[in-house]
This record gives structure tokens, C-alpha cells and sequence, in this order.
């Protein structure tokens, strides 16, 4: 490996990029469209699983938070397995490249299989088609986003070309999730003659989109630290991983942080659709599934550009903890102003409390995804291994046990609080209840996350130091050559 051209330091005291640390426009374009894939198929199935299966088809909405806490869990429990299975797996072509090769296709088959039910279907039947489908897809997702997020993190050495990578990754992402806010109103065109039909042809359009982007990655990728770390260190077991990565204490700050932000959002998050429907409009879904593409939209809109223009020039300047902790008191902001901006037959409020969740929800991404790498570099200084992967599927598992947990609660808050979708609008007490949770929980949730990641230690100084020790460990030691 040749030696690395250090990092010069700039007359604004921070470090520049050096060339040898840039990713090609080309990588980049090929782990953003990975991480679009990884994102845009979460972000359909959730905004499309309450509309069809319950406001179009009726099925008892603590039946459906049971099954997204299940699927959830699932994905969580799965993502730390293939993560280390990712971080094992060696072949000619290296550890990711044949992983995303094989998932992407399984994963646009599974994306149409979800919504491909017969129009007469049961409760039970959608019930158990919706659970045993959709366990079939995480499966396929989970060692495809595991793979590309193994990808994305030695993607760079730089602490700056890190977050400038974040930044794309996820406006892709964030692209697709604006489209996917139209899916349900597009269901809905009278092009369609039902809803079944609708949500199947949506589907057959994904399903194409994922497959095409979720194959870029093996085609304009490689993998930076195989050769020279990877392919020479042992294989090691999960609970080893775990036992070690346990004692990394940047990271559990950082999942600590996202874990609280996750749950007290999820535990309410599925009542935007009910607030939206129920508490603005009155129980007029058609008119709501308008607003709710329009309102949607601007959650994605708000986040796509802060992730292109303001988040990156935060982290350059004030560094990526103070960026999470932005992103806290924005997402707080938010909160105080659910109380205020909800009305009846105002639904344009709603733009300000969306666009600020999408802000947040921005903030905290791209700053946790910055860093892992930051993250993996540490570890492998304190332990001379490289597990990207497994520390992206911890970061995932954490963020989605909060997702599952919330998600559980969500379901059975709607009943607690008297939802009942056959009575069309519904009573005072309800919607003031649906109100007042939907702002005091994750009002809680983001105050635990800006009390965690003030403990969060990595600064861009000590990541630079951290950077330079590897570089010469590195030179020092010849590239072992694989096959």
C-alpha cells in the first residue's frame, strides 16, 4: 500500500481532504444508490403498510403494529448476524461485491410479493401474508444493506470526505422517500380500476428501481481495506464482536443517542397519518391522502436539503456532535409546536412540525453515519480489526429496536385511545389524546438523546490522530494478495 499524503491543515484550523482519500464520482454515485435501495424500501413499505392495510382494507390496527413490531425485530435481530457474515465472508471478488449481488434481485421480488394480495382477502389472511412475506424480504434486505454499509464506511479515511459521502448517500435516499409519499395517492388514480390493482402496479415500478440501483454498488465499487486488513485477519465470531465493541465507548454513546430519539419518534410516528386524517380533516381520507402527499413530501424536501447544504458546512465547522445535538433541539422544536400548528381544516400547518422532523431526522443521520467510520477507525486502532459492517448493523439494530418497540406501542395507543377507523371521524376525547401523545413523547425521547451524545468524545482532532497512527501501521505491513 502506498503511503498516504497527510492532510493539510487549513487557515480555519481544520484538516483538508487529501486526493488519496477521495472517493471517485463514480463510488459515490454507486453507495448512494445502494443506500437508496437500503432506505427507499423501508421508507415504501411504511408509508404504504397503514393506508392499504388498514384505511383501505380495514385490517385492526394493533394487528398491524404487532406485524411492523415483528418485521422490525426481525430486521433488528437479523441485521448484526449478516453484518458479521458480511465482515467474514471472503471470496475473489472480496466480502460485499457477491452479497449485493445476490440480495438486490431477492429484494425487488419480495417488495412486489408484499402488496400482491387477493382483493377478498380476510383479516387473517392479510395478516399472516403481510408477516410471512415481509420476514422473507428483511431477510434479503438485511444482507444487502449490511454489504453496502460495510462498503460505504472504508469507502474513506478522511473524517471531512466521510461526512461529504454521508451527505450523498442519503440525499439519494431522501429523493425516493419524496417520491414515495405519492405512492398512496397514486394508488388511488382512477387509471386504476381498484386499490388492489393500484398498489400492485406501484409495486411492479419499485421493484424496477430497486433492482437496477441496488446493483450499482457491485458494478462501480470496491472495497478499500480488503486487501490490506480484511483478507489477512481471522474471522470472529458475534458475541466476540459484541463483547468487544461493548468497551467502544464512542459508539455506545451514539447508539444510546439514537435509540432514545428512535423510540419516543416511533411510539407516535404512525399517527402523522391519523392526526393528518382524523384530527385536520375529519375523517375525509381522500382529502387527507392529498394533503398527506403534499404534507409527506415536505418531511423528505426539508431533509434532502439540509443533507445537500446545510449539514455538511455544520459538520466542517462545528463538528459532527454538535451537528447531533442540533439536530436534537430542532426535532424538540418541533415537538412544542404539534401543540400549536394542529388544527382542524388547516392541514398546511403541518408543513412547519413535518419539515422540522425532517430537519432533525436529517441531522441525526448523517452524523451517525459520518460516524462510523470515525468509529471503525478507532476500534481498529485499539484491536487492529476492521468491522465496518458489524458496527453498521449494531448502529441499524439499535436504531431499529426503538423503531420496533415504538411501533409495538403505536398500534395499541390507537386502541388505548379509543381509534376506531369504521367510525369515521372521531370523538373530542380521542383526538385530544392523539394530540397531546403525538407531542410529549418523542419530546422526551430527543431530551435523553442530547444528554447522551454530549459524552460522545471523538473530535475531528483526535480522528485525524487516529488516522495517521493506522497510516503507519499500514505502510509497515505488506498487502497479502487473495484469491
Amino acid at each position: 500500500m502506498p503511503p498516504q499524503i497527510p492532510s493539510r491543515v487549513t487557515a480555519s484550523g481544520h484538516r483538508s481532504t487529501s486526493e488519496s482519500d477521495r472517493v471517485s464520482p463514480k463510488e459515490k454515485f454507486g453507495i448512494a444508490c445502494g443506500r437508496m435501495v437500503s432506505d427507499g424500501t423501508l421508507g415504501a413499505l411504511h408509508v404504504l403498510i397503514n393506508p392499504i392495510y388498514n384505511m383501505t382494507f380495514g385490517l385492526n390496527p394493533a394487528l398491524i403494529s404487532t406485524v411492523v413490531f415483528i418485521q422490525r425485530l426481525w430486521d433488528a435481530m437479523l441485521d448484526p448476524f449478516c453484518g458479521q457474515f458480511s465482515d467474514n465472508f471472503r471470496s475473489r471478488w472480496g466480502r460485499r461485491i457477491p452479497l449485493i449481488v445476490v440480495s438486490a434481485p431477492m429484494i425487488a421480488v419480495l417488495f412486489v410479493a408484499i402488496w400482491w394480495f387477493p382483493a377478498d382477502a380476510g383479516e387473517a389472511h392479510l395478516f399472516w401474508h403481510l408477516l410471512c412475506v415481509s420476514l422473507l424480504f428483511f431477510v434479503a434486505h438485511a444482507v444487502f444493506a449490511m454489504s453496502v454499509g460495510g462498503l460505504f464506511v472504508e469507502a474513506t479515511s478522511d473524517y471531512h470526505e466521510r461526512t461529504r459521502l454521508a451527505s450523498l448517500a442519503l440525499a439519494f435516499g431522501f429523493a425516493f422517500l419524496i417520491l414515495s409519499q405519492w405512492f398512496y395517492p397514486l394508488t388511488q388514480f382512477s387509471v386504476f380500476p381498484s386499490t388492489v390493482s393500484g398498489i400492485r402496479w406501484v409495486a411492479v415500478g419499485c421493484a424496477v428501481i430497486f433492482l437496477i440501483a441496488g446493483l450499482m454498488p457491485a458494478f462501480l465499487c470496491h472495497e478499500r481495506n480488503y486487501a490490506q486488513v480484511a483478507a489477512r485477519q481471522p474471522k470472529v465470531s458475534l458475541l466476540a464482536n459484541l463483547r468487544v465493541v461493548r468497551n467502544n465507548r464512542p459508539f455506545m454513546f451514539l447508539i444510546s443517542a439514537r435509540f432514545s430519539a428512535c423510540f419516543g419518534y416511533n411510539i407516535v410516528g404512525i399517527l402523522f397519518f391519523y392526526m393528518n386524517g382524523y384530527y385536520v380533516f375529519g375523517g375525509d381520507l381522500k382529502r387527507a391522502a392529498v394533503a398527506f402527499g403534499v404534507v409527506g413530501s415536505s418531511f423528505q424536501i426539508a431533509a434532502l436539503l439540509t443533507t445537500l447544504f446545510v449539514y455538511p458546512y455544520l459538520i466542517k465547522h462545528f463538528g459532527k456532535r454538535r451537528v447531533l445535538q442540533m439536530a436534537s433541539c430542532v426535532l424538540i422544536f418541533g415537538c412544542i409546536c404539534k401543540l400549536i400548528v394542529y388544527q382542524p381544516e388547516q392541514p398546511w400547518l403541518q408543513l412547519i412540525v413535518i419539515s422540522c422532523n425532517g430537519i432533525a431526522n436529517a441531522g441525526f443521520s448523517i452524523a451517525a453515519l459520518a460516524m462510523l467510520g470515525d468509529i471503525a477507525d478507532y476500534d481498529e486502532l485499539h484491536t487492529g480489526l476492521r468491522r465496518e459492517a458489524v458496527f453498521t448493523s449494531l448502529l441499524n439494530w439499535f436504531e431499529k429496536a426503538g423503531n420496533s418497540f415504538g411501533s409495538l406501542i403505536a398500534g395499541f395507543v390507537l386502541v388505548w385511545i379509543g381509534f376506531d377507523a369504521k367510525l369515521g371521524a372521531q370523538s373530542g376525547q380521542t383526538l385530544m389524546l392523539m394530540k397531546f401523545l403525538y407531542f410529549l413523547i418523542p419530546l422526551i425521547g430527543a431530551l435523553l438523546s442530547l444528554i447522551f451524545i454530549q459524552r460522545y468524545e471523538l473530535s475531528e482532532e483526535r480522528v485525524y490522530q487516529i488516522k495517521d497512527e493506522l497510516a503507519r501501521r499500514h505502510a509497515e505491513q505488506p498487502i497479502t494478495k487473495t484469491t
